[in-house]
């Protein structure tokens, strides 16, 4: 196993569903590739901010410019060569957007939104006026609720003897909908491993969470997976590997 090749794939959104698998046990397992994970992961945190900050910079640089400039030939009510310049860095913006969206791929983001909805308890009947508190059933309110900080700290609460197969499930789901993708793909990614019911649902989610990170390569296998083998979400599993492809 390459573990180098692996941060690669991982940061240029190119992992496998086999080499996702392989990726979260070892940063669970492998105190140095962790370590390595981390300091490139904050590497490329710095690098973006950079990237923003030179963008901004630029931007000032266009605006000062505009400002500053004096008139080559009027027109009536207007300053030509000011109305040229925002025409012109106008124009350069709306090229760099018309090709972003148009040559780049799909919207992942406007994909993620169209397609995400939350998971329905399922299998956890929560009765009214029920004497016995337990800690599965302030989980299970909480998730109902959306009070999804609160649902995962109850579901890790569930001590290991009493946790039923679906726990891992739905506490993935919570780190998902709180926006907490990594542990998110932890969760479910064990889950599709070891509980054949909701294999379908960890599929389906998994492959929005790789399309949430613009990873079309494993979103794309998840999906393939997803529609090969179960009619969960089939129809839009289809219609996404259209617009993804």
């Amino acid at each position: 196993m390459d573990k180098e090749l692996l941060l690669y794939n991982y940061f240029s959104n190119q992992l496998t569903v086999e080499q996702q698998h392989q990726f979260e046990e070892l940063l669970k397992t492998d105190i140095d590739f962790k370590k390595q994970f981390d300091f490139e992961d904050n590497l490329k945190g710095v690098i973006r901010e950079k990237e923003n900050e030179n963008l901004k910079a630029k931007l000032k640089g266009f605006e000062k410019e505009i400002e500053s400039a004096t008139p080559v030939r009027k027109l009536p009510g207007t300053n030509y060569r000011k109305w040229a310049m925002a025409a012109s860095v106008a124009l350069l913006i709306g090229l760099g957007w018309l090709g972003y969206n148009s040559f780049s791929g799909p919207d992942y983001e406007n994909l993620y939104q169209e397609n995400f909805q939350e998971y329905p308890n399922t299998v956890y009947a929560i009765t009214r006026g029920e004497s016995v508190e337990s800690i599965e059933r302030k989980a299970f309110t909480d998730y109902e609720l959306g009070n999804y900080e609160s649902a995962i700290g109850n579901f890790k609460r569930i001590p290991q003897s009493d946790k039923k197969g679906y726990v891992d499930f739905y506490l993935g789901l919570s780190y998902l909908n709180s926006g907490q993708l990594d542990e998110a793909k932890k969760l479910l990614v064990n889950t599709g491993a070891s509980n054949e019911k909701f294999k379908a649902e960890t599929y389906w989610y998994l492959a929005l969470i790789a399309i949430k990170e613009n990873n079309k390569k494993t979103a794309v296998e998840y999906l393939n997976e997803l529609v090969s083998q179960f009619d969960y979400n089939k129809d839009k599993a289809q219609q996404l590997l259209k617009e993804l492809n």
